[in-house]
């Protein structure tokens, strides 16, 4: 079962510090099975390639890409460029990490077969991130562990994924719309179910690295009715105490 996946590790060329810190944090945890790729770099893709590399949809998401920065595109272009190599791959699955992620547990091999286990729907995410809301009731549970529906969730340095979401992720997001972690837009549009697992096993080192993004909200002021009905239901769950959070 755990040959059934592989671990993918974005980085910039240049970031160096970022692939050693992330190459020693698999080697503690004795996983070798990783395999490096080159992340697109906002500060050195060329205009002309950029234009084409985003979506001229200019009825539905992001119009034109107006609420997107370069380094922002070149985000969702470097886990694109994750995904193509996964489908491309003869594993079933892949865990994608970027290369701030640290870990604040071990990876036991009971734990992966735990996470492996549970890939039950067709097109799903399982997340090893923080999680911003999730449901009380676990779909499963081992030990200290617990697989979870996921309400809501940002981060996209650790997570795993089955083909037929990352399929759905290259045909939705390229050229891009959106940033790769606008995950309740791929659940309300493509039908990816939004796993987790609980407690959270990797998080960002940001004591030791900043951000390549400049934080930028504008994308939520671009007005989908789908997605407003979807955080209207949440509220009224949440309202109703159905959810935890790793915040």
């Amino acid at each position: 079962m755990l040959n059934n996946f592989k671990i993918y590790i974005i980085n910039l060329k240049r970031d160096t510090k970022r692939l050693r810190s992330i190459t020693n944090e698999l080697k503690k945890q004795k996983i070798t099975n990783f395999e490096i790729i080159e992340g697109i770099d906002g500060k050195k893709i060329k205009k002309d390639e950029l234009n084409r590399s985003i979506s001229k949809n200019n009825k539905f998401i992001n119009p034109l890409n107006t609420n997107m920065n370069a380094p922002e595109i070149c985000c969702s272009l470097s886990h694109i460029k994750v995904y193509k190599n996964f489908v491309k791959s003869n594993f079933n699955y892949a865990l994608i990490l970027e290369d701030d992620a640290v870990f604040v547990n071990k990876f036991t091999r009971s734990l992966q077969r735990f996470v492996i286990k549970n890939f039950i729907y067709e097109k799903q995410i399982i997340f090893l991130s923080e999680l911003w809301e999730f449901f009380k009731k676990p779909i499963d549970k081992k030990n200290n562990y617990e697989i979870v529906n996921v309400a809501n969730v940002v981060f996209t340095h650790s997570y795993f994924i089955n083909k037929k979401a990352a399929q759905s992720l290259i045909s939705f997001n390229y050229p891009v719309k959106t940033m790769p972690d606008n995950f309740i837009v791929f659940k309300i549009y493509c039908g990816i179910k939004l796993t987790g697992l609980n407690p959270f096993l990797l998080k960002q080192n940001r004591k030791k690295f900043d951000s390549n993004i400049p934080i930028d909200n504008k994308l939520n002021n671009v007005f989908l009715p789908r997605r407003y009905l979807y955080r209207l239901i949440n509220k009224m769950l949440r309202i109703m105490g159905q959810f935890k959070s790793h915040k």
